[in-house]
Formats: structure tokens, sequence, C-alpha cells
């Protein structure tokens, strides 16, 4: 199998500053492996750097291909800033904090349920009810749950007679 070629977006002095100053540590990986395959002497193959620097060898062609396709910035953490919009934005964040600090409409206590129903009937934003859950967890609620009682307690009468 003929090795990949790489291309000549940086030199490999930059690609060694690069690697050896990158904070981020999947960058530096992918960093690494670059640096591995384009050292002018005895450069490696993209399958054999990978094994060395524990990426699968598929991996390791396909991000030497990003890179000579799109440059350095193709090797960069696309992973942050990749998941879906807060179904709620801020200022309905807010509100929904300063009506969970008050009961729900129905009494009781707030649950992940009654979160959904309020959160759809106030704004007709659909969620499920692990949500609603979630939302309270992450505002700082938790479970409230009465303390269990042990079965063999005392009744009041032998607690009166014991004081």
């Amino acid at each position: 199998m003929a090795q990949l070629p790489v291309a000549s977006h940086l030199t490999h002095s930059e690609i060694d500053r690069r690697y050896r100053s990158c904070p981020n540590p999947a960058e530096k990986t992918r960093w690494h492996l670059l640096w591995l395959v384009s050292r002018p002497e005895n450069p490696l193959s993209a399958t054999a750097a990978a094994r060395l620097v524990g990426f699968t060898p598929a991996w390791g062609r396909a991000l030497l291909k990003r890179y000579n396709a799109g440059g350095p910035d193709a090797l960069a953490d696309g992973r942050r800033g990749n998941g879906a919009a807060p179904k709620l934005p801020p200022e309905q964040q807010a509100e929904l904090l300063a009506a969970l600090r008050h009961p729900p409409p129905d009494g009781g206590l707030w649950s992940g349920p009654k979160v959904m129903a309020y959160v759809k009937a106030r704004w007709g934003v659909e969620v499920v009810p692990q949500t609603g859950w979630q939302w309270l967890r992450d505002l700082g609620f938790r479970l409230v749950v009465p303390r269990p009682r042990h079965p063999k307690a005392a009744t009041a009468e032998p607690q009166r007679r014991w004081l």
C-alpha cells in the first residue's frame, strides 16, 4: 500500500512547534500524528503513526486526508459547540427559575412532568418529563422524600412513658 502524501501547508518545524505547544489534548494527538508522518528523516505511514498515538489506522488516514484537504484548521477539535441549541433562551430560563421558586399551579411539589406541562403551557415548547427533571436538577433543586421510619420504632404511648 502506497504511503499517503502530506500536503505542504506547513513546514515540519512549524508542525513540530504546533504539536509541542498545543494545549488541547485531542488536537495535540492529531498534531503528533501529523508530526510523525511529516518527519523529513524516516517519516511513518499514517497507519503506523496512528498505531503509535493510539488511533485506529482508518482514523489516522482520515486525519491525514483531512489535513491535506483543509490545512491546519482541519485538525481543530470540532466537538465543542456542536450540540443542539437550548430549548429555552436565557430569559425564559430565568423566568422558569422564578416560577419554580413558588409552588406549582396544582399545588404539591415540582416534578419533571409538572415542569414539562408548565413549559408547554407557557411557551409552547414540548419536552419530555426527563428534560423537566433535568432542568430542576440543573437549577439546584433536589428530590424531596420523607425520611423513612424504622418499622420497629416505638409508638407514641411508649415514647411518652420513656420521657
